[in-house]
């Protein structure tokens, strides 16, 4: 199964490519926190790679809820 590298403000993480892939503007949830999505590209190997910010317009969408998000899943 195809990875992405998603880099986050505190470092890069690997993820199982997600069904629907990664479009800038879209808002993803990890450990609990929504990110908004940068940017989409790939690295020098063709693989995909997604550069995110953490998505902190209003305190409610990050305490309450990951509905609207999309949920990455660990490579591992």
């Amino acid at each position: 199964m195809r990875n992405i590298v998603v880099r986050f403000p505190d470092g890069s993480r690997d993820f199982r490519f997600p069904e629907e892939p990664l479009n800038e503007g879209d808002v993803i949830w990890h450990d609990g926190q929504r990110y908004r999505v940068l940017h989409v590209g790939t690295d020098d190997g063709g693989n995909p790679v997604a550069t995110v910010e953490l998505d902190s317009e209003d305190l409610g969408d990050l305490l309450d809820s990951e509905r609207g998000s999309i949920v990455l899943v660990p490579a591992d």
